[in-house]
């Protein structure tokens, strides 16, 4: 639109005497080149202002495996018994309904080959479905809306030094960060825990992806920052890498989208999707759909 503009100038810059010596009939190719190119910029400016966005459903989710690799720890949700797999097929419903094109699980991308494999075995009755959300929500999930695979885009390479944080803040003696930081995960766990004897699958994922807890899952790896002493950047570098980890998750996502997605679902832990959903509502193409809408 600029370069239009830019033209737009320049012709009205011209001297009058530029035009002076036109003929009639170089005046009359002149008016038929100005209405094409009105409507062609019409047309064009109409289908930018007519493109649909791609909806964008961020399930931030627990780990059903409970693979332990989280700082705080969680008793395990006993995803296979009878009582869960009632309350995962209550989630597939809602899940089913907002008829994804493509769904983004938290695999390496390096594991696409073997997701492909697993997926067609599955799909012919050849595989039994273990207890990770992956299996349980992706797995179905493409089988049951005959979509032809599930898209591995996770980036594991990025650093993670909690240890490193934890002891450059008691060597500082920052006895506040370190009691802040060990009540937020006594309280994370407490919480969750508490949460997995009363709650429903559906319920638990409601509250995991409120905003509430979104903005708190955001903000505190800033208050890592103040972490060591002066010229320690640890609390800066392991905050930065958090947030290298899941630009790329989202760079992965968009490098696999066509444009001509209607809707699309990214399953994921929490703390993935609470920074996805910072990083996508400066998309224009995107349009985020709340989890509370859905399920």
């Amino acid at each position: 639109m600029l370069a239009f503009c830019r033209i737009e100038f320049i012709c009205f810059q011209l001297p009058c005497n530029h035009f002076r010596h036109i003929t009639s009939n170089e005046k009359t190719v002149m008016r038929k080149n100005l209405i094409f190119l009105s409507g062609f910029l019409f047309l064009m400016f109409s289908a930018i202002g007519q493109q649909q966005k791609t909806e964008v459903l961020l399930l931030g989710c627990f780990h059903f495996d409970n693979p332990g690799l989280d700082v705080a720890k969680f008793e395990d949700a006993n995803i296979l018994s009878e009582k869960r797999q009632t309350e995962v097929q209550e989630v597939l419903k809602k899940l089913i309904a907002f008829k994804p094109d493509k769904i983004f699980v938290e695999a390496p991308v390096t594991y696409q080959g073997k997701l492909d494999s697993n997926i067609t075995k599955y799909k012919a009755g050849q595989l039994m479905l273990k207890a990770s959300e992956t299996q349980q929500l992706g797995y179905r999930l493409v089988k049951e809306l005959n979509l032809p695979t599930l898209y591995a885009v996770d980036y594991n390479s990025a650093d993670f030094p909690f240890d490193s944080l934890v002891k450059s803040a008691t060597e500082a003696k920052q006895f506040n960060l370190l009691g802040y930081i060990k009540q937020s995960i006594d309280s994370i766990e407490k919480a969750f825990n508490e949460s997995l004897k009363k709650n429903t699958v559906r319920e638990i994922l409601l509250n995991q992806n409120s905003q509430v807890n979104n903005d708190f899952l955001v903000g505190t790896y800033f208050d890592f920052l103040i972490a060591g002493k002066e010229g320690n950047h640890i609390g800066s570098y392991l905050t930065s890498e958090w947030w290298r980890r899941n630009m790329i998750i989202y760079e992965n996502i968009l490098k696999r989208l066509t444009g001509k997605e209607e809707r699309i679902l990214v399953i994921f832990g929490a703390g993935h999707t609470a920074l996805l959903e910072v990083m996508m509502k400066y998309n224009k193409n995107l349009e985020l759909v709340p989890v509370s809408s859905v399920l």
